[in-house]
């Protein structure tokens, strides 16, 4: 099960293809799901807070928003997101291709703004709050685009990538353009090998050794790194990983609790039972019965 996939379960407003790589979709916190675990893709994603708080994780680093804030992501950075203690959150999330805005023979737009934002040493992502210089005017194009995406008016490509564009110039007009430190950036992108082969592979045994093998580091050296980076063991971040997949089949799909622990990872119906009830407080049948305990 791919990271996207709990898009599967959201209203999108629109959906795009390969000839307009565009996704725009509402989801809320802890209704649709508790937590997007920490993750990373080539596409350019925008997170706007309609409702509530909750947290988002940017590069690793826990972040407080609220209604009103846009989180800008670039493509390549580590993300996430997560319920804040005792707080609902309700947010649309924006996800498109860069490429759809440079045109086949590059111009002075694509070589000097857009392609540099594909680069390892591209922009960190940020937060657009209500104190930013160009707040108002972000959210002004992001109603825009709420309203084209939903009525849908013959040509309304057009307006998206207009919009699209003018965001992209609000962006750069305020972003401090602070590249990492050469030993950062390659811690981030160690982290990131880790995070893809954990979510291509979680249902398959995957040891310290191994991981510790795909980042050229001893089984030691690996454990200390990834704990000091994600604030957890890899262990505890595979398990973890593990339980949220199978939350997720729990309630969408038809296999057994049996059949859901093993193709998640888990080898003993009872240890993946003991796992499940320590993070959401009741057995795997349980929380299918009472659709997520919400």
């Amino acid at each position: 099960m791919d990271i996207k996939q709990y898009e599967g379960r959201r209203e999108v407003r629109y959906h795009g293809d390969s000839r307009f790589p565009c996704n725009i979709y509402p989801c809320s916190i802890p209704q649709d799901f508790r937590v997007v675990p920490v993750h990373w893709h080539e596409e350019m994603e925008l997170i706007s807070i309609k409702k509530g708080e909750g947290i988002v994780i940017l590069d690793l680093k826990p972040y407080p928003v609220k209604a009103g804030d846009l989180v800008v992501v670039y493509p390549g950075r580590l993300h996430g997101i997560k319920q804040k203690a005792g707080a609902q959150m309700e947010y649309e999330n924006i996800i498109f291709r860069l490429e759809m805005l440079i045109p086949a023979m590059p111009d002075r737009c694509s070589l000097d703004f857009l392609m540099p934002l594909l680069s390892e040493n591209g922009p960190d992502s940020y937060l657009c709050t209500e104190g930013s210089p160009e707040h108002e005017a972000v959210l002004h194009q992001i109603n825009l685009l709420d309203q084209i995406s939903h009525e849908r008016p013959y040509g309304y490509e057009l307006a998206v990538k207009g919009i699209f564009y003018q965001l992209l110039f609000l962006f750069q007009r305020e972003l401090p353009q602070e590249e990492k430190t050469g030993r950062q950036g390659r811690l981030q992108e160690k982290v990131k090998l880790v995070l893809k082969e954990v979510e291509n592979r979680y249902a398959e045994p995957l040891s310290i050794k191994e991981m510790a093998e795909r980042c050229g580091y001893s089984p030691s050296h690996f454990m200390k790194f990834f704990k000091e980076q994600m604030g957890t063991s890899f262990v505890e971040y595979l398990t973890d990983y593990r339980l949220l997949m199978a939350a997720r089949l729990l309630l969408g799909g038809e296999e057994s609790v049996t059949e859901i622990a093993r193709i998640t990872g888990f080898d003993q119906p009872s240890y993946f039972d003991r796992c499940f009830k320590r993070k959401y407080g009741m057995t795997p049948g349980q929380y299918r019965k009472e659709g997520g305990g919400e």
